[in-house]
């Protein structure tokens, strides 16, 4: 995989942006692979295009998030959650994202042992700027999706895509679902198992909502401030996954320290903030940057040009170009 790929987007020329012109885009010769997923292949067709494929027996999940999308186009867009175009039956046609993924820049700055993938050190934090304005972006895309009563369930830095203008997107929602519906699985340390606390729920993820969502977007902050995500710089052994997960429901966080953000971490990992638009509002009211201005977004005659490329391309015969596995 090439540097700085990730589920939708990979490292490219900083000036190209997707709206950029309103032309067709250019379309690769072959079919580009950018990411293999456990459910999915992602391939980029064009420099505006990617589509995603399910894997031989996983089609269930491109379905699911299908749905997801079925549900957001009837709404105006949030310029924070990545574009939808077209689908087949077992493809989904989605905009290409020109600046990698949060968790790829993170992993470049990192140092790791061979051996057990241990962090020992980062050579490069992201800027406090960039950082302040990611949290912020990645809290309003989730305060949009809970306003249509969604959750997410998958939010961590390889789902979070940024454009040349490095702001960022929120994809893959192959998890997503409405809030209050049973979780049967999260990714650590992006989530937790319900401790005690948990009453009749404690060993599961509980539902999905406020709790789950605002926990991994704590996460999130954590890693971007400190370049590796939490308790990516220990290591406890074989088991060091069922230490870390047994740690993350014991509530044994990482050390932070006392400033507003880390306050901010705390806070999410708690729990304590009653919705993700609070949350949202809280953040926004933060730092001494002021509110981003961000790029144009796509108009719906822009969608429909870019849909009509997508059925183009599959009456061409691309989707029978990729290969799956």
């Amino acid at each position: 995989m090439a540097k700085g790929c990730g589920p939708l987007g990979c490292e490219s020329d900083p000036q190209v942006g997707f709206w950029t012109t309103q032309k067709s885009a250019h379309h690769l010769e072959e079919p580009q692979l950018l990411s293999l997923g456990s459910t999915g292949l992602v391939f980029k067709l064009s420099d505006a295009i990617v589509v995603k494929k399910s894997r031989l027996g996983r089609s269930d999940y491109i379905a699911a998030e299908q749905k997801v999308f079925t549900i957001l186009k009837r709404q105006p867009p949030s310029p924070y959650i990545i574009q939808h175009f077209h689908d087949t039956k077992d493809a989904i046609f989605l905009e290409f994202m020109s600046g990698g993924n949060l968790g790829t820049i993170l992993n470049d700055e990192q140092v790791k042992d061979e051996s057990t993938q241990r962090v020992i050190r980062v050579e490069k934090l992201q800027t406090a700027e960039d950082c302040l304005r990611w949290k912020r972006q990645l809290a309003t895309a989730a305060a949009w999706l809970e306003q249509l009563g969604l959750a997410h369930c998958d939010i961590r830095p390889a789902n979070i895509l940024l454009s040349g203008a490095r702001d960022i997107k929120l994809a893959d929602f192959d998890r997503a679902c409405k809030i209050g519906d049973t979780v049967p699985s999260l990714t650590e340390p992006f989530a937790r198992l319900l401790g005690d606390e948990g009453g009749s729920d404690c060993g599961t993820y509980g539902t999905a909502g406020c709790r789950t969502e605002q926990f991994a977007i704590g996460s999130v902050a954590y890693a971007l401030t400190r370049g590796h995500d939490p308790y990516e710089d220990e290591w406890w052994g074989p088991d060091h996954g069922p230490i870390c997960q047994g740690k993350l429901q014991d509530m044994e966080f990482p050390v932070l320290g006392k400033d507003k953000y880390d306050g901010i971490i705390e806070n999410c990992w708690h729990g304590r903030y009653e919705s993700i638009a609070l949350l949202s509002e809280y953040m926004a009211g933060l730092g001494q940057y002021s509110c981003e201005i961000i790029e144009q977004q796509a108009s719906a005659s822009d969608v429909r040009s870019r849909k009509h490329e997508c059925e183009m391309l599959v009456q061409s015969g691309v989707l029978e170009k990729l290969f799956t596995c």
